[in-house]
């Protein structure tokens, strides 16, 4: 015991499972209720890293419900943040739960979060309560979409738009309204809704948005041109190749990380992918088991790019679902011109011939490709030789 006291005074330097040991050993001396909360915390973090290392399930679950259960047991006037506490362990518990493919009790925990969250937002004083709210709604949302739940989905992606109508943008990355109504939008899309998507978009049309101006403008009149409303698409287009013309005259070297453009790029080309992913959402909002198997398709999509019988625009489509998938993987700039240009270059070339065999097939995939890279060359702060591609782009589409 007076070992583990002593320890204490390097906590920093002791690893989180002897600190599970030591606050065990303590709590039996002086009381449980003195060390519960930094027994959870210690609970939590081990919980984490087992279950981020494949640990046997029932080790990673165990140490996550003991920490849930301390964590509920905490005196809230004497913890006031025991439900942040307890929010950021629910949050790694679904995790877990989805990561051994237990998908109604992970959903439940979901909904747990949510309901934390709409009170944590009816008690804060700022802004980050509703943030907060507005993230616990698309969790749920996108893991009913992975269940085929989209019908009961779809009200809470309009409910996270609501709740951030008003908000600035934060400093957290989810603090930003952007996804949110991306989400919403994408999602009406992925269901055929295309004029609903349009006008769920439609407020990310009427405001500025810096470096990510380009794509929200051409995924503007990507929704439009879907909803059969040529002139609206045709004016939002010219919008988008002014805005890039501009970015690169006065700022040619400042363009957009090539990982936040490939949710850019994701999101336009969401429909070659399955319906059961929300690709209009950023990848941390869906489980585990998707995002494997979003990740670890690239075997079989290169084997279909390669079968004798996959048709040239299909080839096209292939391809670009693999150039997307390589650029949200994390590099520098410099090895992002290195590696990735190449390949957004040739999937031009590759785009030519069909674009003249098949025009009605390929000529949009065509100026889909020539965007794509024009878009890249401006992320690795080359939008000065984009231009001619993304002019080109445009009279394709026109």
């Amino acid at each position: 015991m007076a070992r583990a006291r002593v320890m204490l005074f390097d906590v920093d330097r002791v690893s989180a499972e002897r600190l599970v040991g030591i606050y065990r050993v303590l709590g039996e001396v002086d009381g449980p209720e003195h060390y519960a909360r930094r027994l959870a915390v210690a609970l939590h973090t081990t919980g984490h890293v087992f279950g981020h290392h494949g640990a046997d399930m029932g080790l990673t679950l165990g140490r996550l419900t003991e920490a849930i259960r301390l964590c509920r047991g905490l005196d809230p006037a004497e913890h006031r943040d025991r439900d942040a506490v307890l929010r950021g362990i629910l949050v790694t518990y679904q995790w877990a739960l989805y990561r051994y493919d237990r998908r109604a009790e992970a959903l439940a925990v979901r909904h747990e979060i949510l309901t934390l969250a709409r009170a944590g937002a009816r008690t804060a004083a700022g802004a980050g309560g509703r943030w907060s709210l507005a993230e616990a709604l698309l969790e749920v949302a996108v893991a009913l979409v992975e269940d085929g739940r989209d019908d009961e989905a779809e009200p809470l992606f309009a409910e996270a738009v609501a709740v951030t109508d008003g908000l600035g943008r934060g400093y957290l990355p989810n603090a930003d309204r952007h996804w949110y109504i991306t989400a919403q939008a994408g999602r009406l899309a992925t269901r055929g809704r295309f004029a609903d998507a349009a006008d769920a978009y439609r407020p990310l049309l009427e405001t500025t948005h810096d470096d990510r101006q380009v794509p929200i403008l051409l995924y503007g009149a990507h929704l439009l041109a879907a909803a059969n409303r040529p002139a609206e698409s045709g004016t939002v287009l010219a919008r988008a190749v002014e805005a890039y013309r501009t970015r690169a005259a006065h700022s040619p070297t400042r363009g957009l990380r090539h990982d936040l453009l490939a949710h850019h790029l994701a999101v336009i080309g969401a429909a070659d992918e399955p319906d059961d992913i929300a690709h209009a959402t950023t990848s941390d909002h869906w489980s585990p088991t998707r995002l494997i198997r979003h990740t670890e398709a690239e075997p079989a999509l290169r084997a279909a790019l390669d079968a004798p019988t996959t048709t040239p625009a299909q080839r096209l489509v292939l391809e670009r679902r693999l150039n997307v998938r390589a650029t949200f993987a994390p590099m520098s700039r410099t090895a992002a011109a290195r590696l990735l240009l190449p390949r957004y270059a040739k999937a031009v070339e590759h785009a030519r011939s069909p674009a003249i065999a098949e025009p009605a097939v390929a000529k949009p995939l065509l100026a889909r490709a020539l965007t794509d890279h024009a878009l890249l060359l401006a992320a690795v702060g080359r939008a000065r030789d984009g231009i001619p591609a993304f002019e080109e782009a445009a009279a394709l589409h026109s």
